[in-house]
Protein backbone atom coordinates (compact mmCIF):
# COMPACT_ATOMS: atom_id res chain seq x y z
CA UNK A 1 0.00 0.00 0.00
CA UNK A 2 1.47 3.22 -1.14
CA UNK A 3 1.77 5.82 1.87
CA UNK A 4 0.44 9.31 2.72
CA UNK A 5 2.26 12.19 1.03
CA UNK A 6 2.43 14.71 2.89
CA UNK A 7 4.65 18.33 3.02
CA UNK A 8 5.45 20.23 5.62
CA UNK A 9 6.28 24.29 4.85
CA UNK A 10 7.90 26.59 8.21
CA UNK A 11 10.65 28.30 8.78
CA UNK A 12 11.44 25.49 11.13
CA UNK A 13 11.49 22.91 8.39
CA UNK A 14 15.02 21.29 9.27
CA UNK A 15 13.48 20.92 13.01
CA UNK A 16 10.70 19.27 11.98
CA UNK A 17 12.55 17.16 9.39
CA UNK A 18 14.48 15.77 12.62
CA UNK A 19 11.30 15.26 15.02
CA UNK A 20 8.93 13.96 12.52
CA UNK A 21 12.17 11.27 11.27
CA UNK A 22 10.86 8.14 13.54
CA UNK A 23 8.04 8.34 11.09
CA UNK A 24 9.73 7.79 8.05
CA UNK A 25 7.85 4.17 7.75
CA UNK A 26 3.84 5.94 8.29
CA UNK A 27 4.04 8.67 5.77
CA UNK A 28 6.29 9.93 3.29
CA UNK A 29 7.22 14.18 4.04
CA UNK A 30 9.18 16.93 2.42
CA UNK A 31 10.03 19.71 4.36
CA UNK A 32 10.81 22.93 3.60
CA UNK A 33 11.13 26.60 4.50
CA UNK A 34 9.68 28.88 1.79
CA UNK A 35 6.55 29.17 -0.33
CA UNK A 36 8.18 28.98 -4.07
CA UNK A 37 9.67 25.38 -3.06
CA UNK A 38 6.32 24.35 -1.95
CA UNK A 39 4.66 25.14 -5.02
CA UNK A 40 6.82 22.63 -7.04
CA UNK A 41 6.52 20.45 -4.63
CA UNK A 42 2.32 20.16 -3.47
CA UNK A 43 -0.02 18.86 -6.04
CA UNK A 44 0.34 15.06 -4.79
CA UNK A 45 0.30 15.83 -1.24
CA UNK A 46 -2.92 14.89 1.00
CA UNK A 47 -1.41 16.37 4.50
CA UNK A 48 -0.53 19.62 4.80
CA UNK A 49 1.67 21.18 7.86
CA UNK A 50 3.24 24.50 9.10
CA UNK A 51 2.96 28.06 9.08
CA UNK A 52 -0.31 29.30 8.48
CA UNK A 53 1.13 32.31 6.66
CA UNK A 54 3.47 29.74 4.19
CA UNK A 55 0.21 27.32 3.73
CA UNK A 56 -1.87 29.81 2.24
CA UNK A 57 -0.80 30.17 -1.22
CA UNK A 58 -0.92 26.50 -1.47
CA UNK A 59 -4.25 25.50 -0.65
CA UNK A 60 -5.90 25.91 -3.91
CA UNK A 61 -3.20 23.89 -5.77
CA UNK A 62 -3.71 21.00 -4.06
CA UNK A 63 -6.11 18.64 -5.67
CA UNK A 64 -5.85 15.66 -2.82
CA UNK A 65 -5.76 17.70 -0.36
CA UNK A 66 -7.61 16.27 2.85
CA UNK A 67 -6.14 17.28 6.16
CA UNK A 68 -4.63 20.78 7.16
CA UNK A 69 -2.05 20.86 10.50
CA UNK A 70 -2.06 24.49 11.53
CA UNK A 71 1.44 24.56 13.87
CA UNK A 72 -0.24 28.00 15.33
CA UNK A 73 -3.46 28.17 17.63
CA UNK A 74 -4.68 30.74 15.38
CA UNK A 75 -6.19 29.81 11.86
CA UNK A 76 -7.62 32.74 10.88
CA UNK A 77 -5.81 33.31 7.17
CA UNK A 78 -6.72 29.52 6.34
CA UNK A 79 -10.01 29.77 7.18
CA UNK A 80 -11.50 31.91 3.86
CA UNK A 81 -9.44 30.05 1.63
CA UNK A 82 -10.95 26.59 2.55
CA UNK A 83 -14.44 27.64 3.06
CA UNK A 84 -13.90 28.23 -0.97
CA UNK A 85 -12.72 25.18 -1.65
CA UNK A 86 -14.70 22.03 -3.43
CA UNK A 87 -17.13 20.11 -0.68
CA UNK A 88 -15.79 18.46 1.39
CA UNK A 89 -13.25 20.76 2.23
CA UNK A 90 -10.25 19.63 3.92
CA UNK A 91 -9.75 19.13 8.36
CA UNK A 92 -7.98 21.46 9.72
CA UNK A 93 -6.73 21.34 12.93
CA UNK A 94 -4.40 23.46 15.02
CA UNK A 95 -2.60 22.87 18.37
CA UNK A 96 -3.64 23.62 21.56
CA UNK A 97 -3.33 23.32 25.04
CA UNK A 98 0.68 24.19 24.89
CA UNK A 99 1.37 27.82 24.95
CA UNK A 100 -0.39 28.55 28.47
CA UNK A 101 3.17 28.38 30.00
CA UNK A 102 4.02 30.97 27.82
CA UNK A 103 1.30 33.53 27.76
CA UNK A 104 1.42 33.27 31.32
CA UNK A 105 5.04 34.11 31.19
CA UNK A 106 4.62 36.99 28.86
CA UNK A 107 1.35 38.28 30.83
CA UNK A 108 3.17 38.69 34.03
CA UNK A 109 6.17 40.04 32.88
CA UNK A 110 4.09 43.16 31.92
CA UNK A 111 2.06 43.05 34.85
CA UNK A 112 5.24 43.28 37.36
CA UNK A 113 7.03 45.57 34.94
CA UNK A 114 3.80 47.85 35.37
CA UNK A 115 2.98 47.84 39.60
CA UNK A 116 6.97 47.52 39.69
CA UNK A 117 7.52 50.66 37.69
CA UNK A 118 10.33 48.99 35.70
CA UNK A 119 11.02 51.52 32.95
CA UNK A 120 10.38 54.22 34.93
CA UNK A 121 13.47 52.80 37.38
CA UNK A 122 15.48 52.58 33.82
CA UNK A 123 14.80 55.65 32.96
CA UNK A 124 15.77 57.10 36.64
CA UNK A 125 19.11 55.38 36.20
CA UNK A 126 19.81 57.02 33.21
CA UNK A 127 19.15 60.37 34.17
CA UNK A 128 21.29 59.46 37.39
CA UNK A 129 17.85 60.32 39.41
CA UNK A 130 17.14 58.99 42.32
CA UNK A 131 13.27 57.28 41.89
CA UNK A 132 11.67 57.14 45.71
CA UNK A 133 8.16 55.96 44.83
CA UNK A 134 6.78 53.43 46.16
CA UNK A 135 5.76 50.84 43.68
CA UNK A 136 2.73 48.58 43.58
CA UNK A 137 1.88 45.37 44.06
CA UNK A 138 -0.16 43.04 41.99
CA UNK A 139 -1.64 41.08 45.60
CA UNK A 140 -5.15 41.99 46.06
CA UNK A 141 -5.31 43.45 42.63
CA UNK A 142 -8.40 42.53 39.84
CA UNK A 143 -7.41 40.45 36.94
CA UNK A 144 -10.05 40.22 34.32
CA UNK A 145 -9.55 37.49 31.73
CA UNK A 146 -11.13 37.62 28.16
CA UNK A 147 -10.91 33.85 27.00
CA UNK A 148 -11.32 31.33 29.21
CA UNK A 149 -9.65 28.14 27.48
CA UNK A 150 -6.49 26.81 28.42
CA UNK A 151 -4.61 30.08 28.24
CA UNK A 152 -6.82 31.50 30.27
CA UNK A 153 -6.70 28.62 32.65
CA UNK A 154 -2.75 29.02 33.53
CA UNK A 155 -3.49 32.55 33.49
CA UNK A 156 -6.09 32.34 36.51
CA UNK A 157 -3.79 30.11 38.22
CA UNK A 158 -0.67 32.24 38.18
CA UNK A 159 -2.77 35.21 39.26
CA UNK A 160 -3.56 33.53 42.11
CA UNK A 161 -0.10 33.19 42.84
CA UNK A 162 0.65 36.13 43.34
CA UNK A 163 -3.02 36.95 45.70
CA UNK A 164 -5.08 38.34 42.79
CA UNK A 165 -8.69 38.11 42.30
CA UNK A 166 -9.75 36.56 38.81
CA UNK A 167 -12.78 37.43 36.82
CA UNK A 168 -13.56 36.29 33.19
CA UNK A 169 -16.00 36.88 30.55
CA UNK A 170 -16.93 34.05 27.86
CA UNK A 171 -20.27 32.93 26.30
CA UNK A 172 -20.50 30.20 28.37
CA UNK A 173 -19.91 28.98 31.91
CA UNK A 174 -16.31 28.18 32.53
CA UNK A 175 -15.26 25.51 34.44
CA UNK A 176 -16.14 25.31 38.21
CA UNK A 177 -13.03 27.83 40.40
CA UNK A 178 -11.77 28.97 37.54
CA UNK A 179 -12.88 32.31 38.27
CA UNK A 180 -13.65 34.38 41.62
CA UNK A 181 -16.79 36.00 39.45
CA UNK A 182 -18.08 34.85 35.96
CA UNK A 183 -20.03 37.35 33.16
CA UNK A 184 -21.16 36.61 30.21
CA UNK A 185 -20.26 38.07 27.32
CA UNK A 186 -23.25 41.01 27.51
CA UNK A 187 -22.14 41.45 30.86
CA UNK A 188 -18.54 42.94 29.27
CA UNK A 189 -18.68 46.79 30.27
CA UNK A 190 -19.52 45.04 34.10
CA UNK A 191 -16.53 43.29 34.21
CA UNK A 192 -14.13 46.32 32.47
CA UNK A 193 -14.89 48.45 34.67
CA UNK A 194 -13.98 46.29 37.49
CA UNK A 195 -10.64 45.15 36.99
CA UNK A 196 -7.00 46.34 37.38
CA UNK A 197 -5.78 44.44 34.66
CA UNK A 198 -8.23 43.68 31.56
CA UNK A 199 -6.48 40.20 29.02
CA UNK A 200 -7.41 39.34 26.03
CA UNK A 201 -6.80 35.63 24.49
CA UNK A 202 -9.45 35.74 22.43
CA UNK A 203 -9.30 33.87 18.92
CA UNK A 204 -10.20 36.22 15.67
CA UNK A 205 -14.41 35.58 14.73
CA UNK A 206 -16.89 37.78 13.85
CA UNK A 207 -18.23 38.37 17.63
CA UNK A 208 -14.72 39.28 18.34
CA UNK A 209 -13.74 41.94 16.27
CA UNK A 210 -13.65 45.23 17.74
CA UNK A 211 -14.96 43.45 20.73
CA UNK A 212 -13.02 45.81 23.13
CA UNK A 213 -13.80 49.22 21.62
CA UNK A 214 -14.84 52.66 23.10
CA UNK A 215 -17.16 51.44 25.42
CA UNK A 216 -15.23 49.14 27.20
CA UNK A 217 -12.47 51.13 26.85
CA UNK A 218 -14.47 54.53 28.52
CA UNK A 219 -15.72 51.80 31.72
CA UNK A 220 -12.17 51.05 32.60
CA UNK A 221 -10.38 52.57 35.26
CA UNK A 222 -7.54 55.46 34.70
CA UNK A 223 -5.49 53.33 36.58
CA UNK A 224 -5.97 50.02 34.29
CA UNK A 225 -3.93 48.19 31.93
CA UNK A 226 -5.08 46.59 28.66
CA UNK A 227 -3.39 43.73 27.23
CA UNK A 228 -3.95 41.58 24.10
CA UNK A 229 -1.87 38.95 23.16
CA UNK A 230 -5.27 37.04 21.06
CA UNK A 231 -6.02 38.37 18.00
CA UNK A 232 -5.17 42.24 16.56
CA UNK A 233 -8.75 42.67 15.26
CA UNK A 234 -10.05 42.38 18.72
CA UNK A 235 -9.01 45.95 19.38
CA UNK A 236 -10.52 49.27 18.02
CA UNK A 237 -7.38 51.08 16.74
CA UNK A 238 -9.02 53.98 16.54
CA UNK A 239 -10.56 54.11 20.18
CA UNK A 240 -7.12 52.71 21.64
CA UNK A 241 -5.13 55.41 20.77
CA UNK A 242 -7.86 58.34 21.95
CA UNK A 243 -7.96 56.34 25.50
CA UNK A 244 -4.32 56.39 26.17
CA UNK A 245 -3.91 60.15 24.74
CA UNK A 246 -7.23 60.98 27.06
CA UNK A 247 -5.67 59.23 29.95
CA UNK A 248 -8.81 56.69 30.29
CA UNK A 249 -6.51 54.18 30.86
CA UNK A 250 -2.78 53.71 32.22
CA UNK A 251 -1.34 51.52 29.82
CA UNK A 252 -2.07 48.95 27.21
CA UNK A 253 0.67 46.69 25.84
CA UNK A 254 -0.17 44.89 22.07
CA UNK A 255 1.74 41.79 21.17
CA UNK A 256 -0.83 41.28 18.02
CA UNK A 257 -1.99 43.20 15.33
CA UNK A 258 -4.16 43.71 12.26
CA UNK A 259 -1.56 44.14 10.20
CA UNK A 260 1.80 42.21 10.82
CA UNK A 261 4.62 43.64 10.69
CA UNK A 262 2.79 47.10 12.14
CA UNK A 263 3.36 49.28 9.31
CA UNK A 264 6.03 52.43 9.71
CA UNK A 265 3.74 55.56 10.59
CA UNK A 266 0.86 53.56 12.44
CA UNK A 267 -0.13 55.76 15.52
CA UNK A 268 0.62 52.99 17.94
CA UNK A 269 4.26 53.57 17.33
CA UNK A 270 3.73 57.14 18.87
CA UNK A 271 1.21 56.72 21.48
CA UNK A 272 2.06 57.22 24.71
CA UNK A 273 2.07 54.31 27.31
CA UNK A 274 1.41 51.84 24.55
CA UNK A 275 4.11 49.15 24.45
CA UNK A 276 4.41 47.12 21.48
CA UNK A 277 5.96 43.34 20.73
CA UNK A 278 6.10 41.21 17.85
CA UNK A 279 3.96 38.65 18.04
CA UNK A 280 6.28 36.53 19.67
CA UNK A 281 4.23 36.36 23.52
CA UNK A 282 3.84 32.63 22.66
CA UNK A 283 5.51 31.17 19.83
CA UNK A 284 5.10 27.84 18.00
CA UNK A 285 8.05 25.57 18.82
CA UNK A 286 8.86 22.66 16.72
CA UNK A 287 9.14 20.64 19.66
CA UNK A 288 5.57 21.37 21.13
CA UNK A 289 3.89 21.02 17.48
CA UNK A 290 5.49 17.58 16.44
CA UNK A 291 3.82 15.42 19.35
CA UNK A 292 0.53 16.89 18.45
CA UNK A 293 1.08 16.10 14.88
CA UNK A 294 2.15 12.93 15.62
CA UNK A 295 -0.95 11.65 17.31
CA UNK A 296 -3.52 13.54 14.85
CA UNK A 297 -1.12 11.27 12.22
CA UNK A 298 -2.01 8.38 14.28
CA UNK A 299 -5.57 9.15 14.75
CA UNK A 300 -6.03 10.01 10.92
CA UNK A 301 -4.65 6.28 9.84
CA UNK A 302 -7.48 4.99 12.61
CA UNK A 303 -10.13 6.89 11.21
CA UNK A 304 -10.75 8.52 14.28
CA UNK A 305 -11.30 12.40 15.10
CA UNK A 306 -8.44 14.48 15.14
CA UNK A 307 -7.50 16.16 18.43
CA UNK A 308 -8.10 20.44 18.22
CA UNK A 309 -9.80 20.25 14.73
CA UNK A 310 -11.23 23.38 13.62
CA UNK A 311 -14.88 24.17 12.61
CA UNK A 312 -13.79 25.36 9.10
CA UNK A 313 -17.94 27.75 9.08
CA UNK A 314 -17.18 28.77 13.08
CA UNK A 315 -13.99 29.96 12.39
CA UNK A 316 -12.38 27.93 15.39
Amino acid sequence: MALTKALLVSADAECYRQLLAPLADEFVLVSVDNVAQALSLCSDREILLGDPDLLLPLLDKMPLLRWVQSSWAGVAPLIGPLQCLPKPAPVLSNVRGIFGPLMAEYVFAYLLAHERQVLTHHQAQQQQRWHEQRSGTLRGKSLGLLGLGSIGEHLARSARQFGMRVLGCSRSLPAAGLVEQHYLSEQLLEMAAEVDYLVCTLPSTAQTRNLVGAAVLAQMKPTALLLNAGRGDLIDDTALVEALEQGQIAAAVLDVFRQEPLPQGHPFWTTPNLHITSHTAASSFPEDIAPIFIDNLRRWKQGLTLRFQVDIERGY
